[in-house]
């Protein structure tokens, strides 16, 4: 019998004794993680305290329920207490823009979560205004119901300063890109395109994509010599500063514009060369209207042919190269033959038109190297250079020259317009000499040819008279 109740109680025993060290390991277990949690919390505490930003918890209705070291600095206060006590409603309080707490929290019911931000908001103490990143979430209960909002707060006023600063200079870059005929340009280190910012007036805008990825040297548009091209690429491989180096341009339209580009070179921190950057200007009206200048300091405004001043400097020229040469030169004087008569009859836009028919048949009758020009009035000369250097030559080829100027002149000219036609007949005086010493002056020639008009005048209308010094 007790043995049967030995042998029945060992199992029981033993099914006691595992309960209890099992109830054992529990409590050591539940004990580990009561401790564990509150060393978590510490740390959190620890961390939320030492975080270099701000950190808070708020409430859905505005109201701040923590708030981090930094975050109450930030706001201008000297402890958490301090600050809460301060603090009635976020969004009316904080925030410059009182909507700004509105989208705020609207985006949080939407989802979840904010990020980025960016308001411009007050230091709460003294009303400062600063501008602030924020991120946040939402933090709920087990059933899903929000409990608060857990974030950080960023300063950002340097950075966001900085960014406007960025920003207005961007703008006012551009502005001044727009209101001008200058562009922006910047060239890699191998002088391929990489930017091209155009102005308003400047070339057409959209060559600036046409010319990103290669270099000026590939821009069959451009028009420089072989010379022009070896100056501006010596400029660019000895990395140099250049100031309005000029260049032309073929548009769209066969009109050749001309640009002035400056430029300086790039270089990294390293002082590794990476490029240039420089601006261009539209130059053509400037160009044109020198050249206008000069065509008028040199030109008779009337007819287009040269005046006394380029006739002159054309005479000297041939002058210069007979001593070279040892060549002659032909040298023709012209007037008009009853001028005055006309003018006073038909008026001086008939004489007007005259003088222009008449430059123009003389200039259809000499070669491209030879000079035409009105002196003045009704005189113009004829400048025939680089002739034979025999005598007899040289006159027989100004009296071929001299016949194909009357014959020009015999024909009748038109001075009237389609309204009032007027046919006008008309005849000239000519002098001619054949210019042999290198060592006469030009005014000399001059006198010399003038002096034989005048006896070509004499002999009636429509003579011709060679100088009587001249060879045969």
């Amino acid at each position: 019998m007790i043995a049967r109740m030995h042998g029945l109680g060992a199992p029981r025993l033993a099914f006691g004794l595992r309960r209890a060290r099992a109830s054992r390991e529990r409590e050591q277990v539940q004990a580990e993680r009561r401790k564990a949690a509150i060393l978590d919390k510490d740390s959190f505490h620890t961390l939320f305290e030492r975080l270099p930003i701000g950190a808070y918890r708020s409430s859905w209705e505005g109201q701040q329920l923590r708030a981090n070291a930094a975050l109450v600095r930030l706001n201008g206060y000297q402890t958490e207490a301090e600050m809460l006590a301060n603090i009635r409603d976020i969004g009316t309080e904080w925030y410059c823009d009182p909507q700004r707490r509105g989208q705020f929290a609207r985006l949080l019911r939407e989802h979840g979560q904010v990020v980025d931000f960016v308001s411009e908001v007050y230091r709460h103490k003294t009303r400062e205004r600063i501008w602030v990143r924020e991120h946040a979430h939402q933090v709920c209960d087990a059933r899903g119901r929000i409990c608060y909002f857990e974030g950080t707060v960023q300063d950002i006023t340097e950075e966001h300063q900085h960014q406007r600063d960025l920003h207005a200079s961007e703008r006012r870059f551009r502005a001044m890109t727009e209101l001008s005929s200058d562009w922006y340009w910047e060239l890699d280190a191998m002088g391929h395109f990489v930017r091209l910012d155009i102005g308003s007036r400047g070339i057409n805008p959209g060559a600036s994509e046409e010319v990103l990825g290669k270099t000026r040297q590939q821009l069959t548009q451009i028009d420089l010599s072989a010379s022009q091209w070896a100056t501006y690429q010596g400029m660019l491989d000895r990395r140099e500063t250049f100031y309005d180096f000029e260049m032309a341009i073929h548009g769209d339209n066969s009109r050749l514009l001309w640009h002035a580009i400056s430029g300086a070179p790039i270089f990294d921190s390293a002082g590794v060369f990476v490029g240039y950057r420089g601006i261009g200007r539209d130059v053509t009206r400037r160009r044109e209207s020198e050249a206008l200048i000069r065509h008028m300091a040199f030109h008779d405004v009337l007819t287009g042919l040269a005046n006394r001043r380029l006739f002159m400097d054309r005479l000297q020229q041939a002058l210069n190269g007979m001593a070279r040469t040892g060549s002659c030169a032909v040298l023709m004087f012209l007037d008009l033959d009853s001028f005055k008569s006309l003018n006073d009859r038909h008026g001086h836009a008939a004489g007007d038109s005259l003088l222009q028919q008449v430059g123009q048949r003389l200039a259809g009758c000499v070669r491209s190297v030879d000079t035409v020009a009105r002196l003045g009035g009704d005189e113009f000369t004829i400048l025939m250079q680089a002739l034979d250097a025999d005598g007899a030559r040289a006159m027989r080829h100004a009296r071929t020259a001299a016949d194909k100027v009357m014959q020009a002149l015999t024909k009748d000219f038109d001075l009237g317009g389609e309204t009032a036609p007027l046919r006008y007949a008309c005849s000239v005086s000519l002098g001619v000499v054949i210019l042999r010493d290198p060592l006469a002056s030009a005014d000399v020639c001059i006198q010399r040819a003038d002096a034989a008009m005048y006896r070509a005048k004499g002999k009636g209308r429509g003579g011709v008279c060679i100088d009587a010094d001249a060879p045969g």
